[in-house]
Order: structure tokens, then sequence, then C-alpha cells
């Protein structure tokens, strides 16, 4: 079981029809959402008004009003590359994501885009949290989250099933608008600090960069993400 608050999140989880088990709302939103109201009721969906300091006292201060327990998202295995059967495949592998803030808006970019999964390695990882949750504002409804033993190991098995490796570095020679976008995709997001890890950085097919015209030259994990997945989308 996971707490998840804000009401995007919460609207989210309900349009998807998953595994809401209990919606609480704050009796100021009460009085003046008439449409989430409505969409509870429309969906025959149980929720208990609490006061404020309740509220905060159970998802913090950052619920907007809305809260909820909701069941454990799923999150899949190695399995997880036999279930992606759209074509052209697209498919996200994050190494060394840490920060849940990161993961969240990368998961909104990930649904945003129509890539089909996100692949992190078991250890060194951030792990699936409220925060992450939250961040997201309902896209970790609708994306395939993955954990696997080796990120190495599992872009081996991406290359037999046809999967062409997309590794991002300011170093890369290559900018994604230059990718045949009828190919199978993998992208592969470092983190900020260490960027891709060596061993992944020579099972790549493309290095990828970003063009810059500024003073830093540095974005965020989630700020590339987003560039990469938006430029490389179906």
């Amino acid at each position: 079981m996971i707490k998840i608050f804000g009401k995007n999140c919460i609207r989210e989880a309900i349009r998807a029809n998953q595994g809401l088990q209990e919606i609480f709302i704050q009796e100021e939103a009460y009085k003046k959402d008439y449409p989430f109201i409505e969409l509870l009721k429309d969906k025959n969906i149980k929720y208990s008004l609490l006061n404020k300091k309740k509220m905060d006292g159970m998802f913090g201060t950052g619920h907007q009003g809305y809260g909820a327990y909701h069941e454990d998202y799923k999150i899949y295995g190695e399995e997880i590359i036999e279930m992606l059967s759209k074509s052209p495949k697209r498919v996200l592998l994050l190494d060394g994501i840490m920060d849940p803030h990161n993961l969240g808006a990368i998961l909104r970019s990930v649904d945003a885009f129509g890539f089909d999964a996100v692949i992190l390695p078991k250890n060194r990882s951030c792990s699936i949290t409220e925060t992450v949750a939250h961040v997201s504002t309902g896209a970790i409804e609708y994306v395939k989250i993955a954990y696997v033993n080796s990120l190495s190991v599992f872009v081996e098995r991406l290359k037999k099933a046809g999967y062409w490796i997309c590794g991002t570095d300011a170093k890369g020679t290559m900018e994604a608008s230059s990718i045949d976008l009828s190919l199978d995709l993998a992208v592969i997001i470092g983190s900020e600090g260490f960027g891709m890890s060596k061993t992944l950085g020579k099972q790549v097919d493309f290095l990828l960069s970003i063009p810059m015209v500024g003073h830093v030259n540095s974005l965020n994990a989630s700020v590339s993400a987003g560039i990469i997945l938006h430029m490389l989308k179906k």
C-alpha cells in the first residue's frame, strides 16, 4: 500500500481504474470542487471528508486537499522485454537515477512521448515512493516500470531483440533528430553526477548529445530525458 496525494494523481488513478483503496478529501475542497465529487459519485467511489489538520497529518502539507491509499504499483522484472509488442518500440533505461523528483518527472515524459517502459537497475536506483507518484502527476498509472539485475545484461538482451541502443553524453557525436524513427530504440539516461557507466557507454550504437548555446552546458536529468524522448517519439 502506498499513499498518493494531489488532485491530478488521484484523478488519473480513477480514470485508469487503478488500485485505489480509500479516498480522503479536505472539507474545504469538497465544498468547492463539484466536478471532482461528481466524478467520484459517477464511478461509485466512496470517500471520507477530513479537516486540514488530519489531512496534513496523513499526507503532509502538499496534498492540495486530496489524498488516497493506493495498492502498490505493479513492478516488472526481466520479463518486461517479452511484453513490448508495439512497433516501433521505445524503452528508456535509467542508470543511477536516485532522486525521486527526477524519476517522477521522467515518468511524465515517458507517458507524454509514447515510450513503452522504463527500466532501472535494482541497485543504485530510486524506488517507487509517494514523492515519485506525486511528481508524476498521474503518469505513473500508465507507465510500465521494471527493475532488472543488470542494465548491461539487459542491454544485450535488447540488442538481440533488435533494438538500437542510444546513449546520452555531452561528448556525443549525434543529435537525436538524425536517428531513423522507424527503428526500435532503447535510450539510456545517466545520472547527473556521473552520466552513463563506462560499461554501458561501450554498448551503445549511437551516442547522442543535446546541442546548447547557453553558458551552462548541463541539464537536469529529467530535462535531458524530456528533450531526447520528445525527439525520438514514435
